[in-house]
């Protein structure tokens, strides 16, 4: 696609070379953004298949316009943007507004940009000054909108905007400033600043919007409000930005969520880009790692770096403003009992087999059943003594009628998943237990397997139990409480993380365990929290269910394999 003219615009340019340095290690940088930098490497050094390409042209006329807008206030004040952006403000700029679509040159490829960036990151400034380029490269007549949870903050943007025009006269003709609004006189576009309603932004028409401090704000409506605007045109960009803040529960957590998730090769969506400034490990939050992973203009700015040292020195002194610093300046957001993420996705996916010879296996079930309108959950495992491992295959089950409204809710392609029998759609508007007791009366003479118990969570399968205990099968209640779950909680982990286990392809399982938040109580007893985690985690409860039976087993198993290593010769003390 690319002339060579045009790669060596590219690779000479910040962004690319912040990639670079990224990828090679030069700089510090967590593992989501080490991924966001090799996949736009990757999408520029072998862009012959893809389906888009950089712009260069509009990359040399962004490029261009920083040279013309000047630092208003901070420590390169005067100094023009082209030399004082820091080299991950280059990569988001561009990533976010270069990128088209190779049939539809006028079609930017990324419909949202999601930006998690700590405090003292030039984050406010990075957003006016994607509203002043835009304001004078977008179609006349456009409509430029910020939201913020309230109107102190949405009055930042605005107030930065203005201060940057006035300190860059080369641009300043170009724009008249009202109370209210500021428009582009060349372009006759305009921009808004919105402050957060939860009736007040229908009827818009954003050609571009901007969602700040979106771990503030109270629920999704500003950003699903901002969305729907945009459905028929065919631009529609949207760039969501914020710090961490002291609540797992909020809009922006949902979009890492999900950005994680496509940035793991989880969930496919090529119209999301994502930069997440975190650290990798949330629990190292007194080393330099840590806090260049969640700042990045502390690597260029060394006044940035002595400001964030001093803060984590209060912090060590004075536990009370731990959480402030974690969240504000490491990015970690804090809420109640600590959380983790259960198993990473680089671990899982190490375990995944295709396909499994289940004949004359004896099994143990474990079920996860919901309310009739939510996803439920089947598991079932094996311990295979020839492999040394414990094998595993899941299916989900959910209402028929909802799959189109669960896919677009949940971004999963639940028809897709269906059809790969990864999931099971049943029922109407509600889900069939009678089918899921049928396809647990099913397995047996399906698999070839014996069930040796059914494991269950006694909330919603008082009745399912019952009639499978009716047609001769064992049945357990496995009660959900911390003490119980516990030590297969454990195992399981153990297992995963020290290639002992396998588990049939399965990719909305995968999604499951990224859902997954393990918590820890009193006792440093550790489960899965389902209100703590990010989304649907049916069938991991389901198969923690099944591996309460072997757990009580796998010390017994574990020296007959060993045992059986030693006789061959393959083991030795």
């Amino acid at each position: 696609m690319y002339d060579k003219m045009d790669l060596q615009k590219i690779r000479e340019h910040k962004a690319y070379k912040y990639a670079k340095a990224v990828s090679n290690n030069e700089i510090i940088a967590g593992k989501y953004v080490k991924i966001a930098c090799e996949k736009f490497l990757n999408d520029v050094d072998n862009n012959d298949d893809s389906k888009y390409f950089l712009d260069t042209d509009e990359l040399t006329k962004i490029t261009n316009l920083t040279k013309l807008i000047n630092m208003a206030t901070g420590l390169k004040v005067g100094v023009s943007c082209f030399e004082a952006l820091a080299g991950f403000q280059w990569f988001f700029l561009v990533n976010a507004l270069c990128w088209k679509h190779k049939d539809n040159p006028k079609k930017r490829r990324y419909e949202k940009s999601v930006l998690l960036i700590a405090r003292k990151s030039g984050k406010s400034f990075l957003v006016a000054l994607i509203f002043l380029i835009l304001l004078l490269i977008e179609p006349d007549f456009s409509e430029f909108y910020s939201v913020a949870p309230d109107r102190e903050l949405s009055s930042i943007v605005k107030k930065e905007l203005e201060q940057t025009i006035s300190a860059s006269p080369l641009i300043q003709k170009y724009f008249k400033v009202t109370r209210g609004e500021i428009r582009c006189l060349i372009t006759k576009s305009k921009y808004v600043p919105l402050a957060c309603s939860d009736n007040r932004m229908d009827g818009r028409k954003a050609n571009v919007f901007v969602a700040d401090e979106v771990g503030a704000l109270k629920n999704r409506y500003p950003i699903d409000a901002m969305q729907s605007s945009q459905m028929s045109m065919v631009n529609r960009t949207g760039i969501l930005i914020s710090t961490a803040y002291e609540s797992l529960n909020n809009p922006m957590t949902q979009e890492i969520e999900f950005a994680k998730k496509v940035l793991d090769g989880i969930i496919e969506d090529d119209t999301l880009f994502a930069l997440l400034y975190m650290p990798d490990d949330s629990k190292d939050w007194l080393s330099d790692k840590s806090l260049f992973e969640a700042n990045p203009l502390a690597i260029d700015l060394k006044e940035n770096y002595d400001y964030l040292v001093k803060q984590r020195n209060t912090a060590i002194e004075l536990p009370e403003a731990q959480k402030n610093f974690k969240t504000k300046h490491l990015n970690i957001f804090v809420d109640g009992d600590e959380t983790e993420v259960y198993i990473k996705t680089e671990d899982l996916v190490k375990c995944k087999i295709k396909n499994y010879d289940w004949h004359g296996r004896d099994v143990y079930l474990g079920i996860d059943l919901a309310l009739s309108g939510d996803n439920c959950g089947l598991a079932m495992v094996t311990y295979d003594v020839d492999l040394g491992k414990y094998v595993a295959q899941a299916w989900a089950f959910y209402p028929k009628d909802k799959t189109l409204q669960k896919s677009k809710l949940e971004k999963i392609d639940y028809e897709l998943f269906s059809n790969k029998g990864w999931c099971y759609p049943c029922g109407d508007i509600i889900v069939s237990y009678e089918f899921i007791e049928e396809t647990i009366l099913n397995l047996e003479s399906k698999y070839g397997v014996k069930i040796l118990d059914i494991g269950y969570d006694r909330y919603n399968c008082v009745s399912t139990a019952n009639k499978l205990y009716s047609a001769g099968y064992n049945v357990t209640e496995i009660r959900q409480h911390s003490s119980i779950l516990h030590p297969a909680t454990k195992l399981l982990k153990e297992l995963i993380l020290t290639d002992r286990f396998r588990y049939i392809e399965n990719k909305l399982l995968e999604i499951n365990f990224s859902n997954a938040r393990e918590v820890k109580d009193s006792n440093f007893n550790s489960y899965i929290n389902k209100k703590k985690s990010n989304g649907k985690i049916d069938m991991v409860a389901a198969l923690i269910n099944a591996m309460v039976f072997w757990e009580k087993e796998h010390s017994t198993i574990t020296n007959i394999y060993e045992t059986s290593l030693r006789r061959e010769g393959l083991l030795f003390i």
